[in-house]
């Protein structure tokens, strides 16, 4: 049985014989991957070949750590890649069948130099059962960060998108109208919240007209979320006012034991605007 000296000098020559046919390993995935995804444009995208050159340099540097050093290699490895990957669109799956992949070419590098060092078979399974749990955790933690990154960017594109959703237009230096269309869930009136008081203080509304024409329905989550708006406004000097009250949505109100008594409303935009002195023109 080899000494623990002699081990570190083979996992030495496998890190060198990775490393010395990294090109070879690239090779071998690109061919796998153009037979089995023949119109894969991301398969041989620069950032593509980035990843895959930085992951055979992670599994052979991982091959020489001790497995808390190893894991901390991935840990930092994978967070990074995942965030890459995302941004490119690269699928998951496809990404862990890549992280797979160089499980069986390593691993017969591994028993190769093996039987050339000469090592016991209880030698060699403790370094393949190193480098799998190695695979193993990086299939793992590509997976975590893979999904926390994609929800992220899900979550920033919602907010995009609830932000583009709740427009505020000025139809002149002192009155805003806020046409709201579709329904109000709590991010959303968070989003319609800060969009009028925001837009409100920056350009000094006298007047702002919060339009529920598009609004299907008016229950208590959404007639709470209004009444904070009002308030909010009002603290501002904003004089707020509510159009688009249709006759279903009155009854609704009235049923939910809503009261907007504080707070002028209208059935129409035009109304609302004639209200304060917009007139139409013929």
């Amino acid at each position: 049985m080899q000494t623990k000296n002699n081990l570190v000098e083979t996992l030495k020559k496998i890190n060198e014989k990775v490393i010395d046919e990294k090109q070879v390993l690239i090779n071998a995935i690109k061919k796998e991957r153009t037979i089995k995804y023949p119109n894969s444009i991301q398969s041989n995208s620069t950032e593509v070949a980035e990843w895959r050159n930085k992951l055979i340099d992670v599994y052979a540097e991982s091959l020489t750590l001790p497995k808390e050093n190893a894991v901390g290699l991935i840990n930092n490895w994978g967070r990074e890649t995942a965030n890459l990957l995302v941004t490119i669109q690269f699928p998951l799956d496809l990404a862990v069948e890549e992280i797979r992949f160089y499980r069986d070419l390593i691993g017969e590098m591994i028993k190769d130099q093996a039987s050339a060092d000469n090592l016991s078979l209880d030698e060699f399974y403790l370094l393949l059962s190193a480098f799998d749990y190695v695979v193993d955790h990086a299939i793992h933690l590509i997976s975590v960060f893979y999904m926390k990154s994609y929800s992220a960017n899900i979550d920033s594109a919602k907010s995009a998108v609830d932000e583009l959703s709740v427009p505020i237009v000025n139809v002149s230096e002192k009155t805003g109208v806020l046409p709201l269309i579709g329904d109000l869930d709590t991010q959303r009136a968070q989003v319609l919240m800060d969009v009028a008081l925001t837009k409100s203080a920056e350009c000094g509304y006298e007047y702002l007209i919060i339009d529920l024409s598009g609004v299907p329905v008016i229950d208590t989550m959404v007639a709470n979320q209004i009444f904070k708006v009002l308030d909010a406004l009002s603290l501002l000097g904003v004089d707020t006012k509510l159009s688009g009250i249709r006759p279903e949505i009155a009854q609704t109100m009235t049923s939910l034991g809503l009261d907007f008594k504080g707070t002028e409303s209208y059935s129409s935009l035009h109304l609302a605007l004639k209200s304060i002195g917009f007139e139409q023109v013929d």
